[in-house]
């Protein structure tokens, strides 16, 4: 374990908060002066009185910066411009999906020059896909994607191997247009990490040919592995890959859920798995046709380590089976927070207490907000604040710019919506993620946040909201009834003339003594922590809640699911703590095994 992080400080000495705040103005003097040359600026419905206030005009090719100070400028952003959300951007954002995509319609669109990618976000929750332009930016502006790679790209000193399990997949490419007709830049619309995979190694999509056939020398997959979409063949081959590496020192799944289905994937097959390393053939299985020639390059036969396995055998039972497979891994680095927290235990069980899982950053399609801070905490995150301008919005306050806080004035213990003005071109865009304030770094002031939940996912059925963080302490609480609880979500149930809450739950092991005692004890710990449910449960509105528990792996294949119908990069899927999608809950239904 590297070394660990100095204790937390609960507030700022004046000189932290004067070097937060002379940090946050140079990042928004550099924002304003290369974006304010970008298309949105000059249209947006959004910024007209910040242009108003900056004098800029239709003549003016950008602001001039420098006849304003710091705090002059600061003061000018923070009076004139109001929260923004994904609609405010999304007709601007659409001309890059226009046929023909003309280079002229979308340079300098949200930044300057031709984004190298669009991320796009998951649209598994049932809404449709956002898209986020991201423009190549100077070394100075990019320290938060260095300290992700570093984190999540760790370099042995033993000449082991990692097992990184990314997407290169995209939904499409965009090709603008010059005068000529001529296509001038190939620009994928993928994940987030599917893209800074390509920037890091240098992948560009029209070179993907190339790339298949390439294995990086400190990764145990071959590259072909990430072009595979469908999820559970992704899955077997990771696995399949990993198995055969007896140095196999870390695996980062980027979702801790992932992790899990690699475990159990592992679990599943394992007779197959070690047929194939035994004779050296990649078997035939769904989604790999166009890689297989690729994949079977790198897979030789190694009877050696088949035999090795072998002796380990099938240990699914016993605590800390991985570490017999692979005697030196060392760490698991998957997003562990939030809604990820529950499949910890069950990925425990499978490395057992000498592994580290690590948590690693909060990030989303828009920007990468916090990277961990503590590897013993999965929920306490650092923010880097050297590349975009991150505001606070006090979760108790009402939802209008005036009540925006800054990295040095924010407080410990307080809860706030995260809002950003990227170096992308976003301007107080509202994030929607809640998260905790924890204290501050002592060596430079930089924020420490727990991440809470997003600001409006919750479950209402009459007068009371049920956020994500309680449904999960509700789970938590009752866990020991059930069992052991390995994933859950929740939807509404109006089969009775009451309306409740229905929780589907896959189950970790058996089921427990006393689990019919769980829905009432759900009931109580919702009454106990939801005044209003409480209420309305007294007067009939809402009753006992049931509880459905769903074939063992149904998670798993929700993602897979997910995967094949909404197009979405493998190993990337999340199943969202609310699911109220008519689809979503049909397909959830008839994995039902049996209520409580």
């Amino acid at each position: 374990m590297d070394t660990l992080p100095p204790v937390p400080i609960t507030s700022l000495t004046p000189e932290l908060a004067e070097r937060l705040r002379e940090q946050t103005l140079a990042v928004l003097s550099y924002l304003v002066k290369t974006n304010s040359a970008t298309t949105y600026f000059k249209e947006s419905v959004v910024l007209p009185q910040f242009r108003a206030a900056l004098h800029f005009t239709d003549d003016h090719s950008q602001v001039d910066t420098l006849i304003y100070s710091a705090q002059e400028l600061f003061e000018i952003y923070h009076n004139n411009v109001e929260l923004s959300v994904y609609e405010d951007y999304l007709p601007i954002i659409t001309r890059f999906f226009e046929d023909p995509c003309n280079k002229s319609s979308v340079e300098n669109l949200m930044a300057p020059g031709l984004p190298v990618f669009i991320a796009h976000s998951s649209g598994t929750s049932g809404g449709a896909a956002k898209h986020f332009p991201k423009y190549r930016h100077p070394e100075h502006m990019s320290k938060a994607m260095t300290e992700t790679v570093r984190v999540a790209i760790p370099q042995s000193k033993n000449a082991g191997k990692n097992c990184i399990m990314f997407s290169l997949a995209y939904r499409q490419v965009v090709t603008p247009l010059d005068e000529d007709g001529d296509i001038t830049k190939y620009i994928p619309v993928c994940l987030l990490t599917s893209g800074l995979g390509r920037v890091e190694y240098n992948m560009p999509v029209e070179k993907d040919d190339v790339s298949a056939t390439m294995k990086i020398p400190t990764c145990s997959s071959p590259t072909a592995v990430s072009f595979i979409s469908n999820y559970k063949s992704f899955l077997f081959m990771h696995a399949l890959f990993a198995l055969v590496e007896p140095k196999l020192e870390i695996i980062n799944t980027v979702f801790a859920t992932a992790c899990r289905d690699l475990c159990r994937t592992i679990d599943d097959r394992w007779e197959d798995l070690i047929h194939s390393i035994e004779t050296g053939v990649i078997p035939d299985i769904d989604g790999i046709e166009t890689m297989k020639d690729n994949l079977q390059h790198f897979l030789q036969p190694s009877p050696d380590r088949a035999e090795e396995l072998r002796r380990v055998g099938k240990a699914t039972g016993t605590h800390g089976w991985f570490k017999q497979i692979w005697p030196q891994l060392r760490a698991i680095l998957a997003n562990a927070s939030g809604p990820f927290s529950i499949v910890v235990p069950e990925i425990r069980h499978y490395v057992g207490p000498d592994v580290s899982i690590q948590t690693l950053v909060i990030a989303s399609s828009e920007v990468y907000l916090a990277v961990a801070y503590d590897p013993r905490d999965l929920n306490l995150y650092k923010v880097v604040g050297s590349d975009d301008v991150i505001e606070f919005l006090p979760v108790d306050e009402p939802e209008e710019s005036k009540y925006l806080a800054q990295s040095w004035n924010i407080e410990s213990g307080k809860k706030y919506e995260v809002v950003l003005t990227t170096r992308d071109g976003f301007w107080r865009y509202r994030l929607g993620d809640v998260i905790e304030v924890a204290g501050f770094d002592p060596r430079d002031g930089q924020p420490l946040i727990r991440y809470i939940e997003r600001r409006n996912a919750h479950i209402r059925l009459a007068n009371e909201v049920t956020t994500e963080t309680q449904l999960r302490n509700v789970v938590d609480a009752t866990s020991d009834l059930f069992g052991g609880v390995s994933e859950f979500c929740v939807s509404p149930d109006y089969r009775q003339a009451a309306a409740r809450y229905a929780f589907l739950v896959e189950l970790q092991g058996d089921p427990g003594a006393n689990i019919s005692a769980v829905p009432t004890a759900l009931h109580a710990q919702l009454q106990k922590c939801n005044e209003n449910y409480l209420k309305d449960s007294r007067v009939g509105k809402i009753g006992v809640p049931c509880v459905r528990v769903v074939r063992p792996g149904t998670f798993g294949d929700f993602r897979e699911w997910k995967v094949r119908t909404k197009r979405a990069a493998s190993g990337q899927v999340k199943v969202p703590v609310v699911v109220w999608g008519e689809t979503d809950c049909a397909w959830l239904e008839e994995h039902v095994m049996y209520d409580i």
